[in-house]
């Protein structure tokens, strides 16, 4: 059964009479999580506003994690021995994302919200009857390594309690899909310190342990080229909402170090306006055991148009090669470039 906008109505807590009044729906919650954020855990005991947030939120985000994935070159198959946390679940978003690339992974959902946990259980009934997949209220026994995931949680829930969830998980991998905001970026910063001070090493965004280079008032985020089905990609045109290109933040954490890289590697952080001359990134790397930050300037005369399409293509949160060939400023940097793998 595939999953999808056409196929998930049959499987809602409560039906729409007409997809004007779903519209409506989705545009409630979309204010609630942009606008109006004290209000943003009022649609969580409704049944309709969970159905919407079904049909909209969670079948455009479920793309959203193999998207993550790729980005971060990060293939779920390898850790088939593990078991999976979804904390802060929902109705089953990520879950079921994983779900439908092997059916056989052992995921334990949390969620606090009993109408979530009523909607994420129909869609496992209806689409993965005979998956190991199941929402718990307690934490069973270790018994081999673990793999948590955060999808649009931790921002929710703040650094306190997701940092309890991983030390009461006793968490091996740790991997944040958060919302690509100032806010969300403010509460994983502080939970990368909190986690580095203890035993977890960041995998993405951050080539190195060291101090954020970032200023206070500045954040750091990825972009994610999403597709979804037709019949979801109708739904988003009727609510005017751009569900392809979508801003991210990233992180990955193991117990294990990181592998040393190249000190010529840099993360782009941000792609900055195209000129007729260059192509220029904000770049994140190591420099004398400590992360910094650059502007770097590539001259496109000489390049061939090939070349520039592709360069052109890259956006945060890709890593790339690069030799410097000129100071031109204190922060900014001329020099020649090359893409690599995440």
């Amino acid at each position: 059964m595939k999953l999808d906008f056409d196929s998930i109505k049959d499987h809602l807590l409560e039906s729409f009479s007409s997809e004007s009044e779903l519209i409506k729906s989705i545009e409630k919650l979309s204010i609630n999580f942009t606008q109006n954020r004290s209000s943003i855990g009022e649609y969580l005991n409704d049944k309709k506003m969970v159905s919407a947030y079904t049909c909209f939120y969670m079948l455009t985000n479920i793309p959203k994690l193999n998207a993550a994935l790729s980005k971060i070159n990060l293939n779920l198959s390898d850790y088939s021995d593990f078991e999976f946390f979804d904390i802060g679940a929902g109705p089953g978003t990520f879950s079921l994302s994983m779900l439908s690339q092997n059916s056989l992974i052992n995921i334990n959902l949390i969620e606090k919200s009993h109408m979530m946990i009523m909607q994420g259980e129909k869609l496992l009934k209806a689409y993965f009857p005979d998956s190991k997949a199941k929402y718990i209220s307690t934490i069973p026994k270790k018994e081999k390594k673990r793999f948590g995931i955060f999808g649009h949680s931790a921002n929710e829930m703040g650094q306190e309690i997701t940092k309890k969830y991983i030390n009461d998980l006793d968490l091996d991998f740790i991997l944040f899909i958060e919302p690509g905001t100032k806010q969300s970026f403010g509460v994983l910063k502080e939970l990368r310190k909190n986690l580095i001070s203890e035993k977890y090493h960041i995998q993405y965004p951050c080539f190195g342990q060291s101090q954020c280079p970032l200023a206070e008032e500045d954040w750091c985020h990825q972009y994610l080229d999403v597709r979804h089905d037709n019949s979801t990609e109708r739904l988003t045109q009727l609510a005017r909402k751009d569900r392809r290109n979508l801003p991210v933040t990233i992180h990955f954490y193991t117990k294990e170090k990181s592998p040393r890289l190249s000190p010529t590697s840099a993360r782009i952080i941000r792609v900055l306006p195209i000129t007729k001359f260059s192509l220029d990134w904000e770049i994140c790397y190591m420099e004398n055991n400590g992360l910094k930050t650059l502007t770097l300037q590539v001259l496109t005369r000489g390049m061939k148009k090939s070349e520039i399409k592709f360069y052109r293509k890259l956006s945060a949160g890709d890593m790339i090669h690069f030799q410097v060939e000129k100071k031109l400023t204190d922060i900014m940097v001329r020099g020649t470039v090359c893409h690599t793998q995440n």
